[in-house]
């Protein structure tokens, strides 16, 4: 187990013809986009992704690999803006999220969230208008709350996290950031309280998982934050 845990693998699941194959061919540029990114070789990567881009639908999984692979924001926002534009009545899935979630992400990301929270909304309120909010993903609302934390509208936030938590209880990253929006409408008690919870849900899913397990990649949460929530709630 050392030995192989000690080896470089040669590709990403799969074998390295296909990996190193130059065939215009769709899912072989995503392909050979994933195994640059797994090998950690960030400049062919951008390179495949740029190839991926060019075909029908490419720019949507070359931008979500900008955003949460590479976390570079511009590109990302690129083509993302680009798939978007492509059928402007629709908002297109990627992967499991539609676009305008990615977009939301990207814009969060680039410090503008009076735009980040636009886009969220696109996805949040048009699911939840046609079918009502306990269809919505519960991150999507916990990525929308971080923005309105961001720009002191902790009501919005709080109603938002409230959504999250009826929709998955045992969220901790929902209870840590609904902690933050009691705390800014100087709600110090249920603060602690939330504060708590997040802190006895992260142990828990840790148990659970693995010792480096994120509930959502996009707002990861480590435990140190928990505490120092805590503690500074502290009398």
């Amino acid at each position: 187990m050392l030995a192989i845990n000690r080896t470089t693998q040669p590709t990403f699941l799969g074998s390295p013809r296909r990996g190193q194959s130059t065939s215009a061919n769709p899912q072989n540029y995503r392909f050979q986009a994933m195994n640059y990114l797994w090998e950690g070789n960030y400049e062919q990567a951008v390179v495949a992704l740029e190839n991926v881009a060019l075909l029908p639908k490419g720019q949507g999984f070359a931008g979500e690999m900008y955003l949460t692979q590479l976390h570079d924001y511009d590109r990302a926002l690129c083509h993302l803006t680009a798939y978007d534009a492509s059928t402007p009545t629709f908002d297109d899935m990627i992967g499991n999220n539609p676009v305008s979630y990615l977009l939301g992400l990207t814009y969060r990301s680039l410090g503008n969230h009076a735009e980040a929270i636009s886009q969220f909304s696109r996805g949040i309120d048009s699911l939840a208008i046609k079918h009502g909010s306990k269809w919505v993903n519960y991150r999507h609302f916990v990525s929308r709350a971080v923005s309105y934390l961001a720009i002191n509208q902790p009501q919005k936030a709080l109603d938002d996290l409230e959504k999250a938590s009826q929709n998955y209880s045992r969220s901790a990253l929902a209870q840590y950031h609904r902690g933050q929006a009691l705390k800014q409408l100087g709600r110090k008690e249920e603060a602690r309280t939330a504060f708590q919870d997040a802190s006895f849900l992260f142990k828990a899913l840790r148990v659970e998982r693995t010792a480096d397990y994120q509930e959502d990649e996009s707002n990861p949460l480590y435990e140190p934050e928990i505490d120092q929530a805590l503690a500074n709630l502290k009398p």
